[in-house]
Order: structure tokens, then C-alpha cells, then sequence
């Protein structure tokens, strides 16, 4: 059984897509799916994240066998040193040898702001002849406007959005979610209001479902719960949430020990993906327009805050299914 991508026809054109974990941590692992999918078409297809693993950069770490395009953006391998630290981009690398004798490169992009990430995008296209990027969330706090009664933690989002829409260079430049329910602190309502405005502005693309029956979606899973096993590799909650949802677990269900003692709503809303043409989000979006000139990301977060302070939010609602 294959994902049925309802944007497989524009993927298909690009000779060089970058599939890019917009948000950081284990973004990168909610385009696995996909990627696994396009590469059993026979597309080229390449991985970068918004890495938080900033031992990446330290120059005092003198990390080996990496690859620098910049002092912001490194390329890894299964080759990269191995270091006792958050690092889940390296165990993925090494995970795609161990299972596919495969190497692999995951480009890390340090957190910044917008000014350096689109340098650094910059780059990336030149040095892989990029023509498609599909930047992948993992929840949906990427579609919030800016003026939701609660919207999730959106500033790397935001910081990733304004970069690629700059990038006019790229033919295609799309937006995918996946793991709608999996985040707190989020206005699900709005969400989904804010959902019903990209398609009535020709911005919402489509949705799939991913199933345990999938050759992708196992090898997702594979990948994930491989990486999860390494020391100080802190289970990611929304890919956590996502698998226990695809193999048909509900409610209040514990797939990693991070999350025991909270409670937790499983359902198989957080194994659809959503996609969406990015300009069109860039459009709706509030934050945008005044951090084009951001260098740093304490910058965006002075930003975002000014905005935040000066807006009015909608009124908190609740989805009436119950």
C-alpha cells in the first residue's frame, strides 16, 4: 500500500526537492513518510531540519567529518562524530546506513533569524540545484495567523516561513503538517477556521491519511523509535503521538514515558497530513512583515512580542463534536 499524496504531480517535476523540518527537534522525521514514498518513485529527494542540536556549530567541539557550507549550516552523515547530546539528525544518518547501507546527509540549519536561515537557504539551493522545497511541520501551529486565543510555540515556524517565501527562485515551495491534535497550548478551532480560509483562497492542497500497512510509514517508524532509544534523545511527542494514532490507539495512550502524568487525547486526526501552498500561509500570517530583518532569534522573539502585545486575539472556542 503507497501514500496517496494528493501533491505528488508538482513533487514529481522537481529534479531536486528539499523536504525541511521547519519547526526543529524532530520535524524532520513527520516528512520521512513522503520521503520514502518519492524516492520509491525514483525522485531525488533531500533532508535538512532546523536542528536545535547547537553543539553542531561550537567550534570548540571540533566536530569530524561534517560538512560546512556555512558557520550556520552543516551538512551530517553517519560518519559525523558521535557526541553525548541532544543530536537526532546524526542517529537518523546513521540509522539510514544501519538499515539501507545508505549515507545520507541531513542538512541542520542553526536557529536564527530570518536574515541568516534565507542566506543560508540561499546556499543550500546553489549547492544541490534545489527547484522544490516542502517545508514540514509536525502539529499545524505553522498555519496560525497570529491572533489565536492560544497558538502553540510558532516562532521557529514563523522564522522558516519568512525565509522560503522570500526565496522566488524556487518553482515550488509548499507546506505540510502533520500530527493536528498532538500539540497544547493550541487553539484547534482557529486552526481549523484559519484552514477553511486557505481554501477559500486556494492555499489548502489536500490530505492524506498515513497507514500502518504503508511500506513509508513503517520505515518511519522504524527510523523514529531507533533514534528515541539513544540516551539524552528526548522522545518526541507529536511523532510519538502520530504512531500510537496510526496504530490505532486511542485517547489517554502513553506511547514514551515523557508524557506519563499528563493526559493525552490520541486520535487518528494526528495521522493526516495537510498541505498547503506556502505563500498563501506566508499571506495570512501577522508576524511575518516585521521580521524579514531579523538576525537573531531573541530579534524575532522582540518582534513577535510587540505584535502579540499590541493585537487583539480571538475569542477562545471549542469544536462542538461532543
Amino acid at each position: 500500500m503507497n501514500l496517496n499524496l494528493p501533491i505528488l504531480n508538482q513533487l514529481s517535476n522537481c529534479k531536486n526537492l528539499l523536504i525541511a523540518g521547519m519547526g526543529g527537534g524532530f520535524d524532520i522525521f513527520c516528512g520521512l513518510p513522503i520521503y520514502f514514498e518519492l524516492r520509491r518513485l525514483g525522485l531525488k529527494v533531500h533532508l535538512a531540519n532546523l536542528t536545535f542540536s547547537n553543539i553542531v556549530f561550537s567550534k570548540s567541539a571540533k566536530i569530524e567529518r561534517t560538512i560546512p557550507l556555512t558557520e550556520t549550516l552543516v551538512g551530517i552523515t553517519c560518519e559525523t562524530e558521535e557526541l553525548p547530546v541532544y543530536f537526532p539528525e546524526l542517529y537518523l544518518a546513521q540509522w539510514f546506513k544501519k538499515e539501507f547501507d545508505e549515507t545520507v546527509t541531513l542538512w541542520c540549519f542553526k536557529k536564527t533569524g530570518v536574515l541568516p536561515l534565507l542566506a543560508n537557504y540561499n546556499q543550500l539551493i546553489e549547492h544541490l540545484s534545489i527547484d522544490g522545497i516542502l517545508l514540514i511541520d509536525g502539529g499545524v501551529d505553522s498555519l496560525a495567523r497570529g491572533d489565536e486565543a492560544e497558538m502553540g510555540t510558532v516562532t521557529e515556524d514563523a522564522v522558516s516561513i519568512a525565509a522560503v517565501s522570500k526565496l522566488t527562485q524556487v518553482p515550488l515551495r509548499l507546506i505540510g503538517c502533520l500530527g493536528m491534535g498532538a500539540e497544547r497550548d493550541i487553539s484547534h478551532a482557529h486552526i481549523l477556521e484559519n484552514i477553511a480560509f486557505l481554501a477559500n483562497s486556494g492555499g489548502f492542497l489536500g490530505s492524506c491519511s498515513l497507514l500502518k500497512q504503508m511500506q513509508s510509514y513503517q520505515n518511519y517508524e522504524k527510523a523514529l523509535l531507533y533514534v528515541q532509544s539513544f540516551p539524552q534523545q528526548e522522545p518526541s511527542i507529536i511523532n510519538s503521538s502520530i504512531i500510537s494514532s496510526v496504530q490505532g490507539n486511542f485517547g489517554d495512550y502513553h506511547l514514551t514515558s515523557r508524557t506519563k502524568g499528563s493526559k493525552l487525547w490520541i486520535s487518528p486526526l494526528m495521522s493526516i497530513y495537510w498541505f498547503f501552498e506556502l505563500s498563501v500561509v506566508a499571506e495570512q500570517n501577522l508576524f511575518l512583515s516585521q521580521l524579514f530583518l531579523t538576525e537573531t532569534l531573541a530579534d524575532v522573539l522582540q518582534e513577535m512580542l510587540k505584535i502579540m502585545q499590541n493585537r487583539p486575539r480571538r475569542i477562545a472556542d471549542k469544536i462542538p463534536l461532543s
